[in-house]
This record gives structure tokens, sequence and C-alpha cells, in this order.
């Protein structure tokens, strides 16, 4: 009986993980001035960490195999909606430092179960397309891509505002309770820290009315 106990505690505490939320921020603001005028709007950019475990990871024993997940912050993405659209395209850029020798797994979903973009009246649909079958966007939709990750091509990825319909493909962020989509993996240590540039994209047309709509994104960072 001690030796089975013994065994669940070496397994179940073996990894490592820190997660870190971040949320974007789409403002679709009229031609010239709203009614309204849109003041700048901040949103505070919470961490909530954890790390848990103990024994050894590979050549690095517990205490010494950390993991660290930091991102640039919140990207605005700001669309002046035409009749038949306009989209703009952004990019966040998230590091993860460890010294474990079998590396680590970057992941992330919405902080809930809904995962479109949430104005005060409507929303903002992710897009249908996923990792390993990305699509271009779809009007009054958002979604991300990672270049040269999974299906999604090599890219470059460019930044824009309120410009045409991206030629390169997305795919929707899954809500938490979907499975999760992998951004990054490494299976050696990542020290420096190696970086991820998620691109986020949002196309709207004059359909949907003049607002904030926001989504928040959790990255999770967990050693092999």
């Amino acid at each position: 009986m001690d030796s089975e106990i013994y065994q669940y505690k070496e397994t179940s505490m073996m990894r490592q993980r820190v997660m870190r939320t971040m949320k974007i921020i789409a403002l679709l603001i009229a031609i010239l001035a709203p009614v309204c005028p849109i003041q700048p709007v901040s949103f505070a950019d919470t961490t909530d960490s954890s790390v848990y475990g103990s024994g050894s990871f590979g050549d690095c024993d517990y205490g010494t195999c950390t993991i660290t997940l930091t991102d640039t912050g919140t990207p605005t993405l700001t669309v002046v909606p035409t009749p038949t659209g306009a989209c703009s395209v952004q990019s966040d850029t998230v590091s993860v430092l460890t010294d474990s020798t079998t590396g680590y797994s970057l992941t992330m979903t919405t902080s809930t179960t809904n995962n479109a973009m949430q104005g005060s009246t409507t929303n903002l649909a992710a897009s249908s397309g996923t990792s390993s079958a990305p699509t271009t966007l779809a009007i009054n939709t958002w979604g991300y891509r990672v270049d040269g990750l999974a299906s999604f091509g090599s890219g470059p990825t460019t930044a824009q505002s309120s410009g045409s319909l991206p030629s390169v493909t997305f795919a929707g962020v899954p809500a938490s309770n979907q499975s999760s989509t992998q951004v990054a993996y490494s299976n050696s240590p990542a020290n420096p820290a190696q970086d991820t540039k998620v691109w986020y994209g949002v196309c709207a047309n004059a359909s949907i009315p003049v607002d904030t709509y926001s989504a928040t994104v959790v990255y999770t960072a967990v050693t092999n």
C-alpha cells in the first residue's frame, strides 16, 4: 500500500504549469466621429500563476526547473466598418522560459465557454476554422493564427488596420469547455526564452453596431 501511494505522488506531481490571461479588444468605430465618441479603454492584464510538482524532470530537479510565461500585452484592433467589410490584424508575442530538459507545451483557450467577442448588444463570432483546417476570416468574425504552425502556412502575416480581407487563414480560439489549441511546443530547454507570435484578426461590416468588443484568452505553458 505504501508503495502504491508513493508511485501516485511521484507521477501526479511531476509537471509544472503557469497560466496567463490576456484580453483582446476590437474597437469598431464610425467614419469621422461616432455619435458617442469612444473613450480610451484600458483593461487590467491579470496574471494567475500556479506552480505545482515535486521530484525530478530529466536532469532538472524540482525547485530549479520552473517555467515562466509572459506576453506583450493587450492587442487592440481598431476597425472602421464598411458596407462590404474591413479587417484589422495585430499580434501578441508570448514568451516561455524554462530549464526543463524535456521542454514545454504552450496552449490557449478563451476564459469562458463563449468564445465570441462580447459587445454591449451583440457579439463577434469566433472563426469556424481550426488549426488543422484554418479558413479565411469571414465578415463579422475574429480568429487567430501562428505562422508556420499546423496547417496555417508560413505567411508571413503582417499587421493591418481597416484593410481588405487578409490572404492568410485563421482559426477560432477554443472556448474554455473545449480542448485547448497548441500554439507552441519544444522538446528541449527554452533558455533564453522562446517567443511565439500569435496573430489576431477581426473583420466587420457596417451591420455591426459601433462598440467595444472583447475576449479574454488564457495561455497555459506546461513542462513536458
